[in-house]
């Protein structure tokens, strides 16, 4: 027996097989279809995907074999790989190589080897393609050929194979750094609009002078803006990794559209737009649907409207059933949009037309697409340069998302709590502290502050406590172990959990319940008063452990 040497290249051509990361691994359907066809191509028993290893090769697929591996200094393969063409051996024991090795004298009796090697794109050979009979035989030409083409098939495959990996790992930190970055961003900006908005509020309490009381709205104006971007970029890589799911919720429609109306009218006011929104007859008082995926397409729409519409002329939102269908149209009296810029308007990070030269990311209108074909629908254009523009959109309103007809109670718009309600704020950070302290001190509410989870505990097991705020990111025993502890002990008390890291919402969804509501930094007052509205005035006045 004659055991082949090493290959001139041998650390190289390791390298090049390692960097696969395919040894030991499970069986693939797609590498086993290779060899079953080239075993039936060629009339064999035994067919083999071989890697040749440092000291062993081993079978990514096989046909006809039992050993997953065999020793390397008894392997055929580490002839073939000393080839860069179809390796055959017609009658082994007349081949002095071979005559006497222990895979032809023994199980599983080789007479004939034919195996062609598999190089990599780099051009080490890193294994074979190869078929066995236990009788003396030879390839046709057209076998041959096959045999050629599947061997490079199976590179094509293991290509293929660690892109995707390469892939999967790029979007792994790809997310991993915007949850970094949403929470270093969202942090501060929790700050600026939070005190911004306060002070916007109570401009007359605080005696701020005119002049500054603009300077405020700009700061807020500028925070706003610089959130929205953050959004949008995280929201892009969530729908992208799949990671955006339909969250359908029964609500009174009416009344959500109302809200969203007197947010959308502030900026078209800031412009001297007219703005109108028109709800249908049709339209019933409830409906379950995604609201905030709704808002954000309403919302994207409106603003890119009223952006492109110049002061004194109108933009219209419409809302109606058509077909079981939630038909939104947003109209605009505005610059209007080529035929040429539309096959382009929902492309990622793209600005066409007076676009251009204006403010935004280049995001809104591709996110738009993409939430509406999340929800299952449709959006279609239509605009004339000069004119103006129509955009429409068809959601389906069907079977679990169809109205419902039993009455709801509304979550009041104006606080009605009790201002003595025990709340606790678990929160680490000094600034979101201060956020909150002052929120709170304009709702006339004074709360308790842990700046840990330790602390927490300790707190809840002291004193009763009708909500608690609780960060997600805490330093030691995390906001999730720290929720987990107080829920143990006290079951029935409310734990809001709160982040600045979007991502952690698929962590919520996952532990709703350990955690009754989740609230994503910036916060919002009004959204943290249906919070309290929520929750407090439901609580029993005693301790509920």
């Amino acid at each position: 027996m004659k055991i082949a040497p090493p290959t001139i290249d041998e650390a190289a051509r390791l390298k090049s097989l390692y960097d696969y990361d395919i040894l030991d691994t499970e069986a693939e359907k797609t590498f086993d279809d290779i060899t079953q066809l080239v075993a039936q191509i060629c009339n064999m028993p035994i067919s083999l995907i071989s890697l040749v290893d440092s000291e062993r090769q081993w079978f990514k697929s096989k046909i006809g074999l039992a050993p997953q591996q065999t020793a390397k200094d008894i392997a055929f393969c580490t002839h073939a790989i000393h080839q860069k063409k179809v390796f055959e051996v017609e009658d082994t024991l007349h081949d002095e190589r071979f005559f006497d090795n222990p895979l032809v004298t023994s199980t599983p009796n080789i007479r004939f080897y034919a195996g062609t090697p598999l190089v990599s794109p780099d051009g080490h050979v890193i294994g074979t393609l190869c078929v066995i009979d236990d009788k003396p035989n030879k390839l046709t030409q057209d076998q041959r050929q096959a045999l050629e083409v599947l061997g490079r098939s199976v590179i094509s495959q293991m290509e293929l194979r660690k892109n995707i990996k390469i892939l999967k790992l790029a979007n792994e930190h790809k997310t991993e750094f915007l949850s970094n970055m949403s929470h270093e961003l969202r942090t501060p900006l929790n700050a600026i609009i939070g005190f911004s908005h306060l002070m916007l509020e109570n401009t007359q309490d605080y005696k701020i002078a005119p002049k500054f009381a603009e300077y405020v709205k700009h700061i807020d104006y500028s925070g706003r803006r610089l959130l929205s971007v953050v959004n949008s970029v995280i929201d892009l890589n969530k729908i992208e990794a799949g990671m955006m799911q339909v969250q359908l919720k029964t609500i009174c429609f009416r009344e959500f559209i109302k809200n969203l109306e007197g947010m959308l009218a502030i900026t078209a006011n800031q412009k001297d737009v007219e703005f109108s929104v028109h709800v249908s007859n049709d339209l019933p008082k409830y409906l379950a649907v995604d609201q905030a995926k709704i808002t954000q397409i309403i919302t994207n729409l409106a603003h890119n409207a009223i952006k492109f519409t110049d002061g004194g002329k109108w933009v219209k939102v419409e809302l109606s059933l058509n077909n079981e269908q939630l038909v939104i149209t947003v109209a605009d009296q505005g610059v209007g949009i080529s035929s040429n810029d539309q096959t382009k308007l929902f492309n990622q990070f793209q600005q066409v037309g007076q676009a251009k030269s204006s403010e935004g990311s280049g995001l809104g209108l591709s996110i738009t697409q993409s939430l509406v074909t999340l929800l299952g629908g449709k959006i279609k254009v239509l605009s004339t340069v000069g004119s103006g523009s129509i955009f429409k959109v068809l959601l389906p309103q069907q079977n679990d998302t169809k109205i419902l007809q039993q009455d709801l109670t509304l979550v009041p718009e104006k606080a009605n709590f009790d201002p003595s309600s025990k709340i606790l704020l678990v929160e680490d950070n000094k600034i979101n502290q201060a956020v909150m302290l002052a929120i709170f001190e304009s709702l006339n509410i004074s709360i308790i502050i842990a700046e840990s989870g330790e602390e927490a505990v300790e707190a809840t097991n002291n004193q009763y406590f009708d909500l608690i705020f609780m960060d997600i990111h805490l330093p030691g025993i995390d906001g999730f172990q720290t929720s987990e502890r107080i829920k143990h002990n006290f079951p029935r008390t409310p734990i809001i959990a709160l982040s600045a890291d979007t991502f952690c919402q698929k962590r919520f969804n996952q532990n709703t319940k350990i955690w009754d509501e989740y609230l994503c930094k910036p916060l919002e007052k009004e959204k943290l008063v249906q919070v309290l509205n929520r929750f407090i005035p439901l609580l029993p006045n005693m301790p509920n452990a």
